[in-house]
């Protein structure tokens, strides 16, 4: 591409708008223009990107001419924007979960290898932040060993619910502290302070939530396999960050050792190597790959194996996507 290229960010000034632009502004794809949009919350606010102040538009402006448009917005807004950017024959990286359900959206990882029928599609979703986690660090084990059976227990932090879910979590814990009750709305229906909840939405008639049901059928599909995944969501006080902790059971036997060796060669892992305590929070804090730990065997099962796995989910969304566009619009 001989000029730069011009790109939309729908969402600009949220958590993941923000960091959309931050790996951007890293990426080696030359950028001429941003076109920043946000909701009416964000009315009169510019950003800055590579030393040129853009302002925010609270409405959708024309956008035909653009070469690629980001949907960082809460999926409804986001779903329109999509829609017209289409309609204009722009191609689309959907954030927002939007498109997530979409058969007919491919799911893409940049560092899985990408199906067939994902090549030259005008639009693409990138996975939530588990998905693209669990995916990351089940790919390498489905490789040497497939896959019968995953589960897990994801924990979110405040951030899941954006700056307003971290700006609650704040206002409630000096509430608490001081013995006084927050003047900030609960951003999750409930307070969260010193506190854990499972799941925040109302589950189905079989008892999980959509977004559990969610990442089961998005790591199937990424992984373009058929094998059990349940999974379940646990809000905790903690302000940024997602771990999980995997229980994996594969066709093959695998031992530990050998499990680590293939994790340590795949893309997007960082192997951890500090002590059998396992990784943290904050050792994926700002990092765009999934901290691995506490490789063991599932005493429960003869082709079982534990890990537990931590990572910075809007960062490894934002790179993720952003890797996306670059192999779009920058191929070589």
């Amino acid at each position: 591409m001989g000029r730069g290229a011009r790109i939309g960010v729908l969402g600009a000034t949220g958590a993941l708008g923000s960091e959309v632009l931050a790996a951007l502004d890293a990426s080696r794809l030359r950028i001429g223009e941003i076109v920043a949009v946000a909701t009416e919350r964000s009315l009169g606010e510019d950003i800055e990107f590579q030393g040129e102040v853009y302002p925010v538009a609270a409405e959708r402006p024309a956008l035909k001419g653009l070469d690629l448009v980001f949907a960082c917005a809460p999926p409804a807004p986001s779903l329109e924007w999509i829609r017209e950017a289409l309609r204009a024959e722009v191609p689309c990286i959907d954030c927002s979960g939007a498109l997530l359900a979409s058969g007919e959206v491919p799911l893409r990882v940049a560092a899985l290898p990408p199906l067939p029928e994902a090549e030259g599609q005008p639009a693409v979703a990138t996975p939530s932040g588990a998905a693209l986690a669990w995916s990351l660090v089940l790919a390498p084990l489905q490789r040497a060993a497939g896959l019968r059976r995953v589960s897990g227990t994801v924990m979110e932090s405040a951030s899941a619910g954006g700056r307003d879910g971290v700006t609650a979590l704040s206002a409630e814990t000096l509430a608490l502290f001081n013995q006084q009750e927050s003047n900030v709305p609960a951003a999750f229906g409930r307070p969260l302070a010193f506190d854990c909840h499972p799941s925040l939405e109302p589950p189905e008639e079989d008892g999980h939530a959509p977004r559990e049901q969610d990442l089961g059928r998005s790591v199937q599909r990424l992984l373009d396999a058929e094998f059990g995944v349940a999974a379940t969501f646990v809000q905790i006080p903690t302000f940024l960050g997602q771990a999980s902790v995997l229980s994996v059971e594969t066709e093959e036997p695998l031992d530990p050792k050998e499990a680590e060796d293939f994790l340590a060669q795949a893309p997007g892992i960082d192997l951890w190597r500090l002590g059998g305590e396992g990784p943290n929070l904050r050792a994926a804090a700002g990092r765009d790959v999934v901290v691995v730990g506490r490789t063991r065997r599932d005493p429960s099962s003869p082709r079982g194996l534990l890990l537990w796995l931590a990572a910075d989910p809007l960062r490894l969304s934002a790179a993720n996507a952003v890797a996306l566009a670059v192999a779009r619009l920058q191929p070589h």
